[in-house]
């Protein structure tokens, strides 16, 4: 068990690396855009980019709780992606009911957030399939 858990552990720690440079990497380029957009006098559409790049620290959030809560590669792909699941709904409820109010900004917000979300669990996916 020591030797599996010692294994797990080295797995994952290269794995938390690998994903944290692409996340922190996703950040930093949305926030060049953010800085771009405010530069030029766009606030609004630079407020939506700010909660675009605030899910990429929400994964690392996720991948920590997973990693803390697992023994082996299996039960921290299953805690990771039910976590990835969940979270990610209740923007899609609140996409929804911007839609129906035909809340423009609150669209973009939710539109950008899913983005991002989607992006983070696609390269999760890619790294331990």
């Amino acid at each position: 068990m020591t030797m599996k858990r010692n294994v797990y552990s080295g797995i994952i720690n290269e794995l938390e690396k690998e994903y944290f440079e692409f996340l922190d990497t996703r950040k930093q380029q949305t926030m060049t855009e953010v800085l771009d957009l405010i530069k030029d006098d766009r606030k609004d559409e630079s407020n939506v980019l700010k909660a675009k790049a605030n899910i990429y620290d929400i994964f690392k959030a996720l991948w920590s709780a997973a990693k803390n809560t697992s023994t082996d590669m299996e039960s921290f792909k299953e805690a990771f992606l039910n976590k990835a699941s969940a979270i990610p709904s209740a923007w899609e409820t609140s996409l929804q009911k911007a839609r129906e109010h035909n809340d423009t900004f609150k669209i973009l917000i939710e539109e950008a957030k899913l983005e991002a979300a989607s992006d983070a669990k696609e390269k999760f996916m890619e790294m331990v399939k």
